[in-house]
């Protein structure tokens, strides 16, 4: 039986040699990190994501955010893309061998990612979140109409806590990211523990 996928979510403020240590202590506990440091450069992303694979991190539960040129790089085979990256279609014709999500925030944006040929879509923000500061989250019932609608897994996420989980499992998503819950956290490791033990208890439907 599989539970609902955890997925963290770095959230680029983070000092990089505590980030490299917090990963590497978590990684183990998380279906996969996506590694959101917008705030670098291309030449400081790359040079993170080398360091962090030195630590022994596996590049299979690593994902990329939005720089295809870096996962090829690096040799991982996961990317992440923003709602207004690049194609998918492109990006599958020129990588083949990358699995894509992408952030979404509409049904429009995830069919239309579906039929680019994502592997999978976050649909966000579902709960109210500190980063989300003074925008109306989306709620359950938009995430039900996108689970309901799509035939690729959707990841929730945005303001989600470890006993909601068993909400977004009868909504019917297949997995939960967690960005601030995890690397706010005074404990993260503990934290990624508590939503861990929440999502075990839901079988995926996929």
């Amino acid at each position: 039986m599989s539970s609902l996928e955890l997925v963290a979510v770095t959230n680029g403020k983070m000092e990089e040699r505590l980030l490299i240590e917090i990963i590497r202590k978590v990684a183990s506990s998380l279906d996969f990190i996506i590694l959101r440091e917008t705030q670098k450069s291309p030449s400081e992303y790359l040079s993170f994501t080398k360091k962090l694979l030195e630590t022994g991190v596996s590049k299979e539960k690593l994902y990329i955010h939005g720089r295809a040129d870096i996962a090829y790089m690096t040799g991982i085979r996961n990317l992440h893309l923003p709602e207004n990256g690049l194609p998918i279609q492109d990006l599958k014709h020129t990588f083949p061998t990358l699995r894509i999500g992408m952030s979404v925030h509409s049904l429009a944006s995830a069919r239309y990612a579906e039929k680019q040929g994502a592997d999978y879509v976050m649909f966000g923000h579902i709960y109210q979140t500190d980063s989300k500061k003074g925008k109306q989250p989306r709620g359950l019932k938009d995430l039900v109409d996108i689970t309901s609608s799509l035939h690729i897994p959707v990841i929730a996420i945005g303001g989600i806590k470890p006993l909601q989980a068993k909400d977004l499992y009868v909504k019917g998503a297949h997995g939960l990211a967690v960005m601030s819950g995890i690397f706010d956290d005074n404990n993260p490791l503990y934290a990624v523990g508590q939503y861990r033990k929440e999502a075990k208890l839901y079988e995926t439907k996929l």
